[in-house]
């Protein structure tokens, strides 16, 4: 694999990412159930391999840093499907069984539309397996895939300190639960190659 030197907002190789969503302010609720009658729209996954990294995706078409997950659609029985099957679409991932650290607490919320506010749901989960990289059936967009520490993704998502707790959430969930190492602070950020990898 090929190591590429990062900056915040920027990978050596691909460029300036696009600017940040606005989801600093978004409150943390770490832990906490989401609260009946608020809808959990989204679920994301800070998805880890076994030396203690996250993958991360890039959207190549809107140049947006994400984790791997999406929208819960109507035929996902819960967000832990969601998980699962996007995670399959956009990276061509197989993950094992999946813990809950929380929610974000979107107040405001400009994706969905008719729904003023909204529940932002993220897991932690490991990684079995990263099979080739193949177009997203769903968009077309064929993801870029990369490694990088917990606290390397947050500076490249430009999340804040909101950001910060989520890693921090996951990197406790990983070491507890599957004994993960908890990774360097290096800034390094590694992309995975186009036949995949198994960690």
């Amino acid at each position: 694999m090929t190591t590429i030197a990062a900056r915040p907002q920027v990978i050596a190789g691909f460029g300036h990412l696009a600017p940040p969503r606005l989801c600093m302010d978004w409150t943390w609720c770490e832990s906490d159930p989401v609260p009946g009658g608020l809808p959990v729209t989204q679920c994301w996954g800070w998805l880890f391999v076994p030396d203690g990294r996250c993958l991360v995706l890039i959207d190549t078409r809107r140049r947006l840093p994400m984790l791997p997950g999406g929208t819960v659609e109507t035929q996902d029985i819960d967000p832990t499907q969601t998980l699962y099957r996007e995670a399959h679409e956009e990276a061509h991932l197989a993950v094992g069984p999946t813990h809950y650290l929380g929610y974000l607490h979107d107040t405001n919320s400009g994706s969905y539309a008719g729904i003023d506010a909204c529940a932002r749901v993220r897991m932690a989960g490991p990684i079995s397996h990263i099979g080739p990289s193949t177009p997203d059936p769903a968009s077309g967009i064929t993801m870029l895939r990369f490694l990088a520490t917990p606290h390397r993704v947050v500076e490249l998502f430009g999340w804040g300190e909101q950001g910060h707790q989520q890693a921090d959430a996951a990197i406790r969930a990983a070491n507890g639960l599957w004994n993960y190492p908890i990774a360097s602070s290096s800034t390094d950020v590694q992309q995975v190659p186009l036949e995949g990898l198994r960690p």
